[in-house]
């Protein structure tokens, strides 16, 4: 008897055993690449659609690089195709000035709304090249101007690396060796990550209106943790961080904001100001008076001193063109 029941778990342990053999290996075949495909390649994710028409579609990095105003940035986290627009004198310019907009509200980040707003950056880069004489680059934030990648809020750290990697592929793409960065509100932010990991091709670099502490929640107060426990992890904080930022002789930072600003506030623009001076870093703490209700865009303001910082106008010039139509 015993042997017959040892038979019977036998028979059942190898039926069992076949049985699991064969789901592994139709479930390999569904999931797996077919031998013609290789290896599966990166993909990035681009938000095409618009309103209720809400569409993610799969984009390689060959045709992402079909179009020339095109990045695919590589980093450890994966990659995304990044858009920017230049002004034409940005080519084979030995620098150049990078600016790098504020974060969007969720109503307006439509695929064909990003899009259809190259056009507008595209003016703007020409009329700000124009104006301050050098040349103009402005790159697509993850989520933005037709950029891959979700558009999130909160200085999460991989969107500094994507921007990271986007700028090195950009100044060996137009020939570029020196860099002025100039950023609004999120884009200041990002600028400070930059500098945090360690950038040294940055001569000048104008944060408007930016946030440098743990990111502030939505209805007050700031966020003291998240799914992974410390902000930290998930963000990178330049003010937690600022002691990493090598000093580089002939760089020159200005923190530009406005006493009033109800997104930022600017006791912790200040506070950012203040350490990197303690840190022997050459730093322009600039109030200026913004214009819209919410006394937060310092776009112009930003891209005045950027520009001027590259043209190598001193400090008291460019405080008081940033300040001059107040």
């Amino acid at each position: 008897m015993s042997n017959h029941h040892g038979g019977f778990l036998g028979v059942q342990s190898m039926w069992l055993g076949l049985g699991v053999a064969a789901a592994l290996i139709f479930g390999w075949q569904a999931f797996a690449p077919s031998p013609s495909e290789g290896p599966q390649e990166p993909v990035a994710f681009l938000n095409v659609g618009s309103g209720g028409d809400t569409r993610i579609e799969k984009i390689t990095r060959a045709q992402c690089l079909q179009r020339e105003d095109r990045i695919w940035a590589v980093t450890s986290d994966g990659v995304e195709c990044i858009a920017y627009v230049a002004s034409p004198n940005a080519r084979n310019a030995s620098s150049a000035l990078i600016y790098l907009g504020g974060d969007v509200k969720e109503s307006e980040l439509a695929g064909a709304t990003q899009e259809a707003s190259r056009t507008s950056y595209q003016r703007r880069a020409e009329i700000w090249a124009s104006r301050l004489g050098v040349p103009v680059v402005i790159i697509g934030r993850p989520g933005l101007m037709g950029s891959s990648g979700f558009h999130l809020l909160g200085g999460r750290r991989d969107e500094g690396q994507v921007i990271d990697a986007t700028i090195d592929a950009l100044k060996e793409r137009l020939g570029t060796r020196r860099l002025a960065l100039a950023g609004q509100s999120g884009g200041a932010r990002i600028i400070a990550q930059l500098l945090v990991t360690g950038r040294r091709d940055i001569a000048c670099a104008a944060m408007g209106a930016g946030a440098y502490d743990v990111p502030r929640l939505t209805g007050g107060g700031t966020s003291r943790t998240n799914i992974f426990g410390d902000p930290g992890r998930r963000f990178l904080v330049p003010i937690r961080q600022v002691g990493e930022i090598p000093v580089v002789p002939g760089r020159r930072m200005f923190v530009i904001g406005d006493p009033r600003d109800q997104v930022a506030p600017f006791s912790e623009q200040k506070d950012w100001a203040d350490k990197l001076t303690a840190l022997g870093h050459s730093v322009q703490l600039i109030e200026a008076k913004a214009k819209d209700p919410q006394f937060h865009g310092m776009t112009e303001k930003a891209l005045i001193a950027a520009g001027m910082c590259m043209a190598e106008k001193s400090e008291a010039d460019i405080r008081q063109a940033v300040t001059a139509d107040e």
